[in-house]
């Protein structure tokens, strides 16, 4: 059995619309600058830790409850710079 399909001439070619949403928001450009990514990571982790420490401190005291908000604070951080320099490696 033999299939006849048609061509479609303008098979490559892109609508105008299309073509330009593309140039406008290209997909291998970060949509947040690496400043405010160090802004809301900062803010971030300082959140956590407050909150962590919050948690921690009424049962084990407060040395013990500082430490555990500064290693989940450290923990995002080490996350964020590690997935920072993955992505560079990957696109090189």
């Amino acid at each position: 059995m033999e299939h006849t399909v048609a061509k479609n001439k303008n098979k490559t070619k892109k609508p105008p619309k299309e073509k330009k949403q593309e140039e406008e928001f290209p997909l291998n450009k970060p949509w947040v600058s690496l400043r405010g990514g160090m802004i809301i990571m900062a803010i971030t982790s300082l959140v956590l830790a407050v909150v962590i420490a919050s948690q921690v401190i009424p049962s084990t005291g407060w040395l013990e409850g500082i430490g555990w908000g500064l290693l989940f604070a450290g923990m995002i951080w080490v996350i964020f710079f590690g997935n920072l320099w993955i992505t560079k490696k990957l696109r090189k």
